[in-house]
C-alpha cells in the first residue's frame, strides 16, 4: 500500500480581496494565510508518515512570485527532506516553468515534473518498487492541448500508477479552460489516481478504477472560495479502491450564511442569532478564523428597522468590536414586513390581485416554467441567460414569491 498527500493551488501569498476596509491588521495576518495553509500540510505529511507528497501546479500567483515567497516554499519542502520524504511537483498555468527562479534552489526531495514529455518517477520503499507517478508541466501560461491524452502506461508498470496533471475535467464553472479533456479520455488507461490541479473547488470526480480528483485550494481568498478548503490524504493497495480523506488546512475561511429570522420582533436578540447560525457551518473549524457574509430573510415586524443602512452598519460594527480571529463582512437584508398574507389575499384591491397572481404561478409548474422562459427573453446579459436557464423548479418558486414579497411590500408602505 502507497500513502500520500495530494494537495494544489497553494498561490502562494495572494492577497485577500477587501479585507483591509474592515481591518486593516487582521488584512495583514490573512496575507500570510496561503503560506500558513501549507505549512499545515506540511505538517500533516510528517505527522501522518506518508510515503510522499504531490503537488499538483499553481504554487504561485502570476503576480505574487517574490523572491521571499520561492524562499519560504523551498524551506518548507526542506523540512520534508530532512526525513528523506519525495515531493513531485508540475508547473500549471499560474507558476509555468518559464517564470520560475533559477536562483530559488529546490530540496533534492523534490522532483519537478519538466515539459518536454511525459516523465515517469518511481517511489520505491526498502528497495522495493512501490509506485510510479507520471507527470508533465505547463512551459507557458495558455496550454490548449490535450495532454492527458500522452499519459499512457508501459508494459513493465509499477504496483500502483499515479498521473499528476494541472488542467480541466468537465465543466469549468469560473475557471479558465487549460489541457482540457474528458474521464472517457483517461478511464481506460490504467492509472490507479490522477491527481489533479486547477479547479479551486474540491471535487472527486470518480471515486475508483480511475480515482479522478481536485482537492481544491488549501486556503480560500475571497467570497468566491467558501467552505472548507484543504488537501487529501490518499491510500491506494493494488486492486482495490483507494480511500480519499479530505483534510481542512485553512486558517482563515470565508463562509456564506443565511439566517431566517420570521417572527423575530427583537432588535437585541439579533446578535446572538448571528453568532449561533456562524458556529454552525457545515464542517465549523475551530482551528481556524472566520470571515462571515450574513443574509437575514423571512417575515418580520423588524424589517423597517433593518431596512435602515445605519441600523445595519452599527450591528456590523458591534458584531466586530470583540477583536477576535472572526469578523463580519457584511449583513444583507432580504427581510420582508410581517404582512397578514391571509387578510391582503382576501381582499379585492391590486395587492390581492398581486398575491393571488403568485399564488396561481407557483401551483402550476408548467404555468412558472413559461413565466420565466417570458423573461428570460427580455435579458441582454447572456450571464443573466445562462442562470435562469439552469434554475431548477423550487428556485424559480423561491424568486417568484420573493418578487411578490418585494412588490407587496412597496404596495403596503406607499399605502401607509
Amino acid at each position: 500500500m502507497v500513502r500520500f498527500i495530494h494537495c494544489s493551488d497553494l498561490h502562494l501569498d495572494t492577497p485577500f480581496k477587501g479585507l483591509s476596509r474592515i481591518d486593516p491588521d487582521l488584512a495583514a495576518k490573512q496575507r500570510k494565510a496561503t503560506s500558513e495553509s501549507f505549512e499545515r500540510i506540511v505538517g500533516l505529511c510528517i505527522e501522518r508518515e506518508v510515503d510522499f507528497l504531490i503537488i499538483a501546479g499553481d504554487v504561485y500567483d502570476s503576480a505574487n512570485r517574490s523572491v521571499s515567497t520561492q524562499i519560504k516554499f523551498a524551506k518548507q519542502l526542506g523540512r520534508l527532506n530532512d526525513i528523506g520524504m519525495p515531493v513531485y511537483l508540475v508547473c500549471g498555468n499560474h507558476d509555468p516553468l518559464s517564470e520560475w527562479l533559477d536562483a530559488a534552489k529546490l530540496p533534492p526531495n523534490v522532483h519537478r515534473f519538466s515539459s518536454k514529455e511525459i516523465e515517469r518517477v518511481t517511489f520505491e520503499r526498502e528497495g522495493e518498487r512501490v509506485a510510479d507517478i507520471y507527470g508533465t508541466s505547463f512551459e507557458q501560461k495558455v496550454v490548449e492541448e490535450n495532454l492527458a491524452a500522452k499519459y499512457e502506461l508501459p508494459a513493465d508498470r509499477a504496483p500502483v500508477n499515479i498521473a499528476v496533471l494541472h488542467g480541466t475535467v468537465g465543466s469549468p464553472g469560473s475557471h479558465a479552460v487549460y489541457a482540457q479533456f474528458s474521464v472517457d479520455d483517461v478511464a481506460a488507461k490504467g492509472f490507479d489516481y490522477w491527481a489533479l490541479g486547477h479547479i479551486h473547488k474540491r471535487h472527486n470526480v470518480r471515486e475508483a478504477h480511475p480515482a479522478i480528483v481536485y482537492p481544491g485550494n488549501p486556503q480560500g481568498r475571497d467570497f468566491g472560495e467558501t467552505g472548507a478548503k484543504g488537501c487529501v490524504l490518499v491510500e491506494i493497495e493494488p486492486g482495490k479502491s483507494p480511500s480519499i480523506e479530505f483534510i481542512q488546512t485553512q486558517t482563515i475561511r470565508f463562509e456564506d450564511v443565511e439566517i431566517d429570522i420570521t417572527g423575530g420582533d427583537d432588535l437585541n436578540r439579533l446578535d446572538s442569532l448571528i453568532e449561533d447560525a456562524a458556529e454552525q457551518v457545515d464542517g465549523h473549524d475551530s482551528d481556524c478564523g472566520y470571515v462571515y457574509r450574513i443574509t437575514l430573510r423571512g417575515r418580520t415586524s423588524l424589517h423597517h428597522h433593518l431596512s435602515d443602512t445605519e441600523e445595519i452598519d452599527g450591528l456590523v460594527e458591534q458584531l466586530n468590536e470583540g477583536g477576535g480571529t472572526d469578523i463580519i463582512d457584511r449583513i444583507e437584508i432580504r427581510t420582508v414586513p410581517d404582512l397578514d398574507l391571509d387578510a391582503i389575499r382576501a381582499g379585492n384591491d391590486f395587492p390581492a390581485t398581486v398575491l393571488r397572481l403568485a399564488d396561481s404561478y407557483g401551483t402550476d409548474e408548467e404555468r412558472l416554467k413559461g413565466l420565466f422562459d417570458a423573461v428570460d427573453e427580455d435579458f441582454k446579459s447572456a450571464a443573466a441567460k445562462r442562470l435562469m436557464g439552469d434554475l431548477p423548479e423550487d428556485r424559480m418558486a423561491g424568486i417568484l414569491n420573493e418578487a411578490a414579497m418585494d412588490l407587496l411590500t412597496k404596495l403596503v408602505e406607499d399605502a401607509e
